[in-house]
């Protein structure tokens, strides 16, 4: 911020040189010495603008009548966000120097963040208009607010509904809190705190735990996670256990420093309560330039973090990594659509892997940075950034967007009237324009039937509409597995590894959109004789037995176990409930159980290592009372009767 103002102060001096009136010198005027103290002060690494605009105040009480002064006073009063005082102090200026148009471009900016739209526009055209020696930066500022004044003002008129909940004193406090982050399932919640340090400026990681919508105390993460350095933006994968931040001056133990640049993205991770060591996740990521702020997407395969290395568009872009071969690939910038002139950054890849927040103070928004909104497409590409909107965006920086998994609520820090001191973390719930797509998610244990030993295991997720394979991923070495399941959406799940038959599951997020999260407990069983597996993917109309197209994705599946094991010979088993006419469930049964033969044979299965047979009703795995039971009985299974 100290150099903002010191660039405002440099230019109104360079420019108010350009008006038509000539300036008072030092010799002209003794109070000159308070202007020049003022800036010499907020020359100094820790300048002080209070003291630097109670000299200017000096000077005026001296004479009010010397312009460079009231010049100098405006401009700090807008850097500290005192936009009403400017205002008067800018006014105060043109009864002193009527043809300062040099100084309508800061009236401009003045009057803008005041929301006085029309009458920033006025003053931003006679500063273009003016027959005076401008700075080139300023004058395509300038053209740049005219243009936008109109969009601007609607952005104002057409305000969104907004309610903010602060999360109370166990989170904030009378320091600064802000980069929120939450877990998918919205067990813990991560955030920073700004402190002094004795002398120093410090940040640290904390976290707090929800139990049954109650928020804990924020607890400060151990080391080796928070050191003596800063630590920044947190983002969690969905699993909750690998956590990726932003730091800097970190050490190793021989005291090296461990930063590629100025900030760096460090990984950890999180499991039973154990945090491993931090390790920098190194170049293409990190650089010799600033490296920050990272955003890990649902499926852990791209990685979104904010850079100001060269070749972007601005100062600050958004950059994507993504995860290939067991490493992080170049990273690339996301291109002129979402990056600007200006500063791209504080991303969050939402759970749907579709929408991206982010913060930007280049595109059109309230005031310094806001918060938009982007969709990716299925080819990868964002679509134009959306204004989240006012009063959410207001004339001050909005930074740390996320959104929890069912889309409805949105976390977000701001320094607002009746906080705890500084920025407070605030919860609010996002309006349906801005919602994205809900989520839930499958997370289970793959393990040995008999010797319940943990297995290493392949895992589909495919969109049963569409045949389009979700996710492809390895359970972990404890047999564990997390898949996010997006709603309103029909997926199979299939679970195979290579000595044993493959298990599958069905979840149905559009005729059931529950978001609950599924908990599976996978025993894989090796082709003994009679084991028996239900094909939980093969579907059927009722009373029909013609073979839905859902259903050829898993009967691909057991194609593919049968070449595996090409002596295998399998009974294909149809089951019914005891709903309806016995024999005639019994007939339907067969002929279910025939089609899904017919099938495999097609496919090119010796139809000698096949068999069907129609149980109807007389093998129920359910009490038949209620839906739910019966809805297990209606199935097909296959048992293996030879291996050999």
């Amino acid at each position: 911020m100290m150099k903002k103002l010191l660039f405002v102060i440099l230019s109104l001096s360079f420019m108010a040189c350009a008006s038509a009136q000539p300036k008072k010198s030092t010799k002209d005027n003794p109070v000159d010495k308070y202007a020049e103290e003022a800036y010499l002060e907020l020359m100094k690494p820790d300048g002080d603008k209070q003291k630097a605009l109670d000299l200017c105040n000096k000077g005026i009480r001296k004479d009010s009548t010397y312009p460079k002064l009231w010049e100098y006073k405006a401009a700090i009063q807008y850097d500290m966000q005192d936009y009403k005082g400017a205002l008067v102090t800018y006014k105060k200026l043109f009864t002193l120097e009527p043809d300062n148009y040099a100084a309508y471009y800061f009236l401009g900016k003045t009057q803008r963040m005041l929301f006085q739209f029309d009458e920033a526009k006025s003053s931003f055209e006679k500063y273009v208009g003016a027959t005076i020696r401008r700075s080139k930066v300023y004058e395509d500022d300038a053209k740049a607010q005219i243009a936008n004044m109109d969009a601007l003002k609607k952005l104002f008129s057409t305000q969104v509904e907004f309610k903010p909940q602060n999360l109370g004193p166990l989170i904030n406090s009378d320091e600064g809190e802000y980069w929120p982050g939450l877990t998918l399932d919205g067990k813990y919640f991560y955030y920073t705190r700004s402190a002094m340090n004795n002398t120093n400026f410090n940040e640290d990681f904390y976290r707090a735990e929800i139990k049954d919508s109650v928020w804990g105390p924020g607890v400060k993460l151990p080391a080796p996670i928070n050191t003596n350095g800063n630590e920044g933006t947190i983002s969690i994968s969905a699993d909750g256990k690998t956590v990726f931040f932003s730091s800097n001056y970190r050490v190793n133990d021989q005291g090296i420093p461990l930063g590629l640049g100025r900030q760096d993205i460090y990984l950890t991770f999180y499991n039973n309560g154990n945090w491993s060591k931090p390790f920098n996740i190194g170049a293409p990521i990190n650089s010799e330039h600033w490296d920050a702020q990272p955003a890990i997407s649902p499926d852990g395969l791209t990685l979104y973090f904010t850079s100001n290395r060269p070749g972007g568009f601005g100062g600050f872009d958004l950059y994507s990594s993504t995860f290939k071969n067991g490493a992080f690939q170049a990273p690339v910038n996301l291109g002129p659509d979402i990056n600007t002139k200006g500063n791209e950054q504080a991303s969050f890849m939402h759970y749907d892997n579709q929408t991206l927040y982010f913060s930007s103070d280049g595109h059109l928004g309230a005031g310094g940075s806001d918060i938009f909104v982007a969709k990716r497409g299925e080819d990868g590409k964002f679509s134009k950034p959306v204004n989240i909107g006012v009063p959410i965006n207001t004339e001050k920086d909005e930074l740390g967007l996320i959104v929890d998994r069912y889309g409805k609520f949105g976390y977000l820090s701001s320094e607002r009237p009746g906080g705890y001191g500084s920025l407070d973390i605030y919860k609010f719930e996002l309006p349906q324009s801005l919602k994205p797509e809900p989520v839930s998610y499958v997370q289970g244990v793959v393990y040995d039937a008999v010797s319940k030993a943990k297995l290493v295991a392949k895992i589909e997720l495919t969109d049963l509409s569409t045949g389009k394979v979700i996710a492809n991923i390895e359970s972990q070495k404890d047999g564990s597995f997390f898949i996010v399941l997006k709603s309103n959406r029909n997926y199979m799940l299939t679970i195979d590894q290579v000595n044993y038959l493959f298990y599958s599951a069905n979840f149905s997020l559009k005729e059931h959109p529950n978001l609950e999260p599924y908990q599976l407990d996978v025993p894989l069983r090796k082709p003994d004789v009679n084991t028996e597996v239900v094909l939980n993917n093969v579907f059927f109309d009722v009373d029909k037995y013609e073979l839905k197209s859902e259903s050829l994705l898993e009967l691909d599946k057991l194609v593919h176990l049968l070449k595996k094991f090409p002596f295998m010979k399998i009974e294909i088993g149809g089951h019914t409930d005891n709903t309806g006419d016995k024999a005639k469930n019994k007939t339907l049964s067969f002929n279910r159980a025939k089609a899904v033969k017919d099938y495999l044979v097609k496919a090119g299965i010796d139809a000698t290592r096949l068999a069907a047979v129609g149980y109807g009703d007389t093998a129920p795995v359910a009490d038949n009372k209620d839906e739910a039971g019966r809805a297990r009985n209606r199935r097909t299974v296959f048992k293996v009767m030879s291996v050999n």
